[in-house]
């Protein structure tokens, strides 16, 4: 880590001891241990995988917003817990896969860190969809993966249907984002992490209004829209 970005990992610190305000929304506070268990990984992050972040003002410091992302790695859901913490002090909640979460310790482990809600991957889960647009009516922050698994070949698939009935359902801001690195990091099958250079870009905010009854075929509009965003933003940094 270089001293600039130890620098920054310091300030970021001080605003919360020193400046109360500088987070509007802040769930995570410095006396939690959540807070530095975040401050741990960021270090980890800068060190072995040189994170480097692009957009992150996108993402809202108050106020509910789904975070999109494409799935590369088991990496992905505490780099981005972690990330989006040390940037704007929130907790956010992640879909995770409900069989996984159940036969990996490990995994369930993290998912607990990071705030985790089980999903069926083989249904549609109807239960943890409610629980998303709770979450979000009530203002929180809530990340998913549109894909539903982790890419097989370091290449983005296609979305599933859920991440645009919660767009439709909740009116809440979709930010897409693209990861890159983690698949090279610690893909399938793989029990070493190597260190690989990570980069994530968040981009401008995908809004939609609500919807009651949406059409399948605007469900697929606004899940296809989604995902070329994401698919955009990982060219960007590719």
């Amino acid at each position: 880590m270089n001293l600039q970005s130890m620098g920054r990992l310091l300030v970021n610190i001080s605003n919360d001891f020193f400046h109360k305000d500088y987070y509007p929304s802040s769930d995570l506070k410095s006396y939690h241990l959540k807070y530095w268990l975040t401050f741990i990984v960021n270090i980890y992050l800068k060190i072995y995988h040189k994170v480097e972040v692009v957009g992150a003002n996108n993402i809202p410091k108050s106020g509910n917003a789904v975070i999109a992302s494409n799935h590369m790695s088991h990496l992905d859901g505490i780099i981005i817990n972690s990330i989006t913490a040390f940037h704007t002090r929130r907790k956010i909640n992640f879909l995770a896969a409900e069989d996984v979460y159940n036969k990996n310790f490990l995994f369930r482990f993290l998912c607990n860190l990071a705030n985790c809600i089980p999903v069926k991957r083989a249904t549609s889960d109807r239960v943890a969809l409610l629980k998303v647009i709770k979450l979000l009516k009530k203002g929180n922050l809530v990340g998913l993966f549109p894909e539903g698994q982790r890419s097989r070949d370091g290449k983005i698939g296609e979305a599933k249907l859920g991440v645009a009935i919660m767009a439709l359902k909740s009116g809440a801001p979709i930010i897409p984002l693209a990861i890159s690195g983690t698949f090279e990091a610690f893909p399938r099958k793989t029990k070493f992490i190597r260190p690989v250079k990570v980069t994530m870009k968040f981009g401008a905010p995908l809004k939609y209004d609500i919807e009651k009854k949406p059409s399948k075929e605007r469900i697929n509009f606004v899940k296809d829209e989604i995902m070329d965003n994401i698919q955009e933003l990982y060219s960007d940094i590719n």
